[in-house]
């Protein structure tokens, strides 16, 4: 994210750039790739349409090839990667309970079809540590999607090794809604209270295999002793998939 405008062309950026201009305390632009820009702003409106979820009020958005953005209203609160250590017990806890019932409602939304592994639009999944970075599927299947989990070690020197990789990915999973990039900085909150003021960052997130949020939320986090035992209260725990997600990070 950056609170400046990005280098795309002046004329493009104009109308955007001179409401920042005049409160630049309260306008947010993000920019980023086509299926990135388009992806986020989808699921804010499908989170705003089907859950209580505070998230970012979109001003506009432009999605285009020469270089896609959009702005938001600015949310309250801040990061909870900044303020968990200094808050009180009873604030942790509003934290804690905030976000299990503001997932509970995720959990709620159904998916298209059962099986459906996807955005919430209908279109690919898009995962930064899947396909090199790039949209892949939709899948039909939880099956097809372990099968392009361990694709990548396929193609090291023990190729080998997918398979048995792949013997330990379980395909009963429940496919849920998901963040899918849950971490401390992506949780705003009031420190005093604990409330959860926002939650950002949702261009990942869709329906996904039921142990996704759990692994991806310690993907990169996994060395923060606080955010590991938060992880362990709010979130179901599935030990052997982090094992072999921690694995295949690597391929």
């Amino acid at each position: 994210m950056s609170s400046t405008p990005p280098a795309f062309s002046s004329r493009a950026l104009q109308p955007l750039a001179k409401r920042a201009q005049k409160s630049n305390h309260t306008i947010f632009i993000k920019y980023g790739t086509r299926h990135e820009v388009q992806r986020e702003v989808d699921t804010i409106f499908f989170i705003q349409r089907n859950t209580s979820i505070p998230v970012p009020m979109v001003i506009e958005s432009h999605v285009q090839e020469s270089g896609s953005w959009f702005s938001m209203v600015l949310m309250p609160g801040l990061p909870l990667t900044d303020t968990w250590t200094h808050m009180s017990e009873e604030a942790q806890a509003t934290t804690e309970r905030d976000l299990s019932n503001y997932l509970s409602e995720l959990r709620s939304i159904e998916p298209p079809v059962p099986t459906y592994i996807g955005s919430c639009m209908g279109g690919p999944a898009y995962d930064h540590r899947l396909n090199n970075g790039l949209p892949c599927g939709p899948f039909t299947s939880m099956s097809e999607f372990h099968d392009v989990l361990v694709a990548p070690v396929a193609r090291c020197p023990r190729p080998e090794f997918a398979v048995s990789y792949r013997q330990q990915l379980a395909d009963d999973h429940k496919v849920i809604f998901t963040h899918a990039d849950l971490c401390g900085d992506h949780i705003l909150v009031e420190p005093s209270t604990g409330k959860i003021t926002g939650i950002i960052d949702w261009e990942m997130a869709g329906w996904w295999p039921a142990y996704w949020e759990y692994t991806k939320s310690l993907f990169g986090n996994r060395h923060m002793q606080w955010w590991k035992v938060f992880v362990g209260k709010v979130l179901d725990s599935y030990a052997s998939e982090l094992q072999i997600e921690r694995i295949l990070q690597q391929f």
